[in-house]
This record gives C-alpha cells, sequence and structure tokens, in this order.
C-alpha cells in the first residue's frame, strides 16, 4: 500500500520574511505543512503572512530552532536531504535521480529538505547535519534560484507516494562522540577544521541514514573497540 508523502521543509538561517512566507506558500502548493527554522535571522512579521498568501498553515506551525543541537534534541529521526548547488572535491553532490534510487528515501522515516540561507546557503558545517547532499539541474546559465522558488522546484521533483509504513519517533543515537572517541584512541589528528578523519567518516555513514538499532550497534562496536585498545588482553603465554 501507499500513501501521500510528506515532506518537512527546514530553512538555515533565513533573512528575508517574504522569502520565507513565499515558502510556506510553495509548500501548500504541494500539501506540506511542517516548516523547521534553524538560527532564523528575521521574525515572522506581517511581510510573512502576504508572502504566504493562502498558504498559511505552515507558518502558523512553524518551529524554530536556535543551533543544530537543539534541533537534534526536539525532532524525530529521518533521513535529511541538504541542496547545494556548489560541489567540490569534498563535496560531492548528487543528481535527484540518483537520490530517488536512495534506501533511506523509502524507510518509512519523515524525510527533510534543507535549504541554506538566501546569500551565501549551507556552510561546510550544515551539511555534516544532512545525511544526503543533492543539487538541481538548472539548464540556464544563470544558476542561482530564490529560496521559494528553489523548494517548489525541489517538491515537484520528489516522489510523491511512500510505502505505507509507521515512521520512527525516537531520535537516533548520536554517532559523533563514540566515533570521535575511536579516531582519538588510533591518535589521529582532529584539529583541522576543514577536513579530518572525523568529518570524512561521519559524511559516508550519514549518506547511510542509519536507523536507530544500528546507530545503537555502531556505538556499542566502537565502545568495545575503544576498550580493547585501552586495555589489551593480557598473552598467558607472555611472561610477567
Amino acid at each position: 500500500m501507499t500513501k501521500p508523502r510528506t515532506y518537512t521543509v527546514i530553512l538555515v538561517r533565513p533573512k528575508y520574511p517574504r522569502n520565507i512566507g513565499m515558502v510556506a506558500r510553495a509548500m501548500s502548493n504541494f500539501g506540506h505543512d511542517r516548516l523547521i527554522l534553524i538560527d532564523p535571522q528575521c521574525e515572522l512579521d506581517a511581510n510573512a503572512s502576504q508572502g504566504a498568501a493562502q498558504g498559511q498553515q505552515p507558518l502558523r506551525q512553524c518551529k524554530s530552532y536556535p543551533s543544530w543541537e537543539q534541533y537534534a534534541e526536539h525532532e524525530a529521526d529521518g533521513p535529511r536531504v541538504a541542496f547545494s548547488r556548489r560541489e567540490g572535491k569534498r563535496r560531492a553532490v548528487a543528481t535527484m535521480e540518483e537520490l530517488h534510487q536512495w534506501p533511506a528515501l523509502n524507510d518509512g522515516r519523515p524525510v527533510s529538505l534543507i535549504f541554506g540561507t538566501e546569500d551565501h546557503g549551507l556552510s561546510r558545517e550544515d551539511l555534516l547535519w544532512a545525511h544526503q547532499t543533492c543539487a538541481l539541474n538548472i539548464p540556464g546559465p544563470l544558476k542561482s534560484l530564490n529560496l521559494s522558488h528553489a523548494v517548489l522546484l525541489v517538491l515537484s521533483q520528489m516522489p510523491s507516494l511512500i510505502p505505507q509504513q509507521p515512521p520512527s519517533t525516537t531520535p537516533v543515537q548520536s554517532i559523533d562522540e563514540p566515533l570521535r572517541l575511536w579516531l582519538e584512541t588510533l591518535n589521529f589528528d582532529l584539529s583541522k577544521k576543514n577536513w579530518n578523519a572525523f568529518f570524512a567518516l561521519r559524511k559516508m555513514l550519514m549518506k547511510a541514514a542509519p536507523t536507530e538499532p544500528e546507530a545503537r550497534l555502531f556505538s556499542s562496536v566502537v565502545q568495545q573497540t575503544v576498550h580493547r585498545l585501552s586495555h589489551p588482553a593480557r598473552d598467558p603465554d607472555r611472561p610477567e
């Protein structure tokens, strides 16, 4: 069985109330009403309401968090897809066609779509909170989009149906602490802020969008490995 799929739209550091309202209108065009703001740089004032026009529902129930950490404490787990038009050596992005083949998109958990601030998009730190990064194919010479246009375009290309499965409501246990502890125990240098083993492995793990049992298993394996490395078993044939 299938049912209509709903998406959560996450706006990171939005600066203009009218843009937020226009995003709400675009969401309403496709029947989505879960809107989340991360560290917003403006208030939801009359300009936001005017921009939303008849699409007021996402604004009425909009949630705002001062940081990603606060967001993670309060929101249910699920695959998160960041949209960025920039690609680099360490910022590989999937196409929409590749995203549709991503297994985590169809595992029954709520899916969130992440969009960056109007002027600068998403930072490297923002992308660490995404399980997958995707870029839109824009054929014209002008590659930048208004925030609401980007949301509208993405929603028009996302799958509209999902298999009938109950979504998870339990946040996935964080993989950051055990992963960092494991690498530090192995004497990896994690002092580089731009890129290091922690960022690389975390990105690989996030792409898999682990479920809560998988995250717990990963944490358990890492903790046991760290314990063994810190307390090696004594060789019975080795003299004291």
